[in-house]
């Protein structure tokens, strides 16, 4: 029976016992799954480190410490990509100096070295009898030099220099069958034999449809590859100088700071680190201009006159040969004297032009000698056709073969002397432009090593001045 009474007596305090307690029990379902907890366990240090490190920034301390972080690092960041560059174009500088440029003039000692083969080979053909030993001696020195070139050209070459490597494997081919050709043109002609005069024209052909368009294709790479790495690399340096800019732009705003910070105008670490990287702005800035000067405006005015003289003497040597060739293949007159005149106007064309680029250092003498010698070159030449067309094939041989004559000088002579002096005047013009690339590779000598010290003493500069400033509140 049950009833109000039993119901007080279920629900009174001493029937309760420990029931007042709740039963502490672990929840069904966790507040956070297994990998939220182990993210929190993970990162729960470091976020007090970053809210320690955000509370100690946010005092006066904290700001001071951080802006000096901040200029440290844009100090370290401007001196090492000035540094870093300076020092990569250094050694490219060098490098376009001791084998691009080596390269490329290797390349042009192997075009002009075999047309001068082919022109001496084709003057000692005409010739009645023995072929002369001096004749015979140029000829050999040519082919020599010209695979001596022709090794040379690839020394320089890189992983995309493919085409390069092609022409030279090319030309070292057909060197050989064109040498052989010569000297069965030879045997056949003291032999008497009529087919001397066609394996002597097989084997200028050869010259001058492979052998030479493949040399001319090898010069061309080469004298492109020096000019644009010559271009590229005396460009300033915008980035890296934007970089030293940047950081004294900095510097100067911190400085700004500090003194609305502290009420002092001057640090005098920060003063000195402000002296320090301007001096490293002006040294870099200072190289920066006398490489694009000497090395771009310099560069091009000399490398006009000297495209064009070797470009002349080329076409000079292929002159040569056709005019001695005509001995043999009776040529027409007319085209050789178009042909002739043309070739005079390229040559004293390169001349005015090196006479414009003329220097303290260059020879007065040399564009003198040469005017004189095409000038008799020209007289020879004419007295050489007129001989020709009148029938006189002895006097003609004379002209066109008589290296050494005894009085006036003769249409060969006329020619080495036109040579010579080209070949002088292209040796002066290559001088000038190793100079002027000399003068470029000097200005950036000691660069990276400047602007690392200056930046270097900057940062120690730095933290010397806000150490004061730091001590004042610690």
């Amino acid at each position: 029976m049950t009833g109000p009474a039993t119901e007080l007596r279920e629900h009174s305090p001493e029937s309760w016992g420990d029931h007042w307690l709740d039963d502490v029990t672990e929840p069904a379902a966790p507040a956070f799954s297994r990998p939220t907890q182990l993210a929190m366990s993970s990162f729960a240090g470091p976020a007090r480190v970053v809210r320690r490190l955000y509370s100690f920034a946010a005092t006066t301390p904290g700001k001071l410490f951080t802006v000096t972080l901040i200029l440290t690092a844009a100090l370290a960041a401007a001196g090492f990509s000035m540094s870093s560059s300076s020092a990569a174009r250094h050694d490219d500088l060098d490098a376009l100096l001791t084998s691009t440029e080596p390269m490329s003039n290797a390349a042009h000692h192997l075009y002009t070295n075999l047309s001068l083969a082919d022109t001496v080979a084709t003057t000692g053909f005409v010739q009645a009898g023995v072929e002369p030993e001096g004749n015979r001696k140029r000829y050999n020195e040519a082919i020599d030099a010209a695979a001596v070139a022709a090794t040379q050209s690839v020394v320089g070459s890189s992983a995309e220099d493919e085409r390069v490597r092609e022409l030279v494997t090319f030309i070292q081919r057909e060197l050989p069958v064109y040498t052989a050709l010569v000297e069965k043109a030879r045997v056949n002609h003291r032999a008497g034999n009529a087919v001397a005069n066609s394996y002597m024209s097989n084997a200028s052909s050869l010259m001058r449809t492979r052998i030479l368009p493949a040399a001319a294709e090898l010069f061309t790479l080469t004298s492109e590859k020096v000019t644009q790495q010559q271009q590229r690399l005396t460009r300033p340096q915008w980035v890296p100088l934007s970089g030293l800019v940047a950081a004294l732009i900095f510097l100067g705003l911190a400085q700004w700071w500090l003194w609305r910070l502290t009420r002092r105008r001057l640090n005098r670490g920060f003063v000195v680190a402000t002296g320090l990287l301007f001096i490293a702005l002006a040294w870099a800035s200072a190289a920066n201009f006398a490489t694009w000067a000497s090395g771009h405006q310099g560069f091009e005015t000399v490398s006009r006159p000297w495209d064009s003289l070797t470009a002349s003497r080329i076409e000079a040597q292929q002159m040569r040969t056709s005019e001695t060739l005509a001995l043999v293949l009776r040529s027409s007159q007319q085209d050789m004297s178009v042909h002739f005149n043309s070739t005079v106007y390229s040559v004293n064309q390169a001349l005015r032009n090196y006479e414009e680029a003329l220097d303290e250092s260059s020879d007065p003498t040399l564009i003198p000698q040469a005017t004189q010698a095409v000038e008799d070159w020209s007289t020879t030449h004419e007295a050489f056709m007129e001989d020709l067309s009148t029938g006189d094939y002895d006097a003609a041989v004379y002209q066109a073969t008589a290296i050494d004559p005894d009085g006036a000088p003769t249409a060969a002579s006329a020619f080495n002397a036109v040579d010579n002096s080209l070949a002088a005047l292209i040796d002066e013009a290559r001088e000038s432009m190793r100079q002027y690339l000399m003068r470029g590779l000097n200005a950036m000598t000691l660069v990276s090593t400047g602007v690392s010290l200056a930046t270097f003493g900057a940062i120690i500069a730095v933290w010397l001045g806000i150490r004061p400033r730091l001590q004042e509140y610690l």
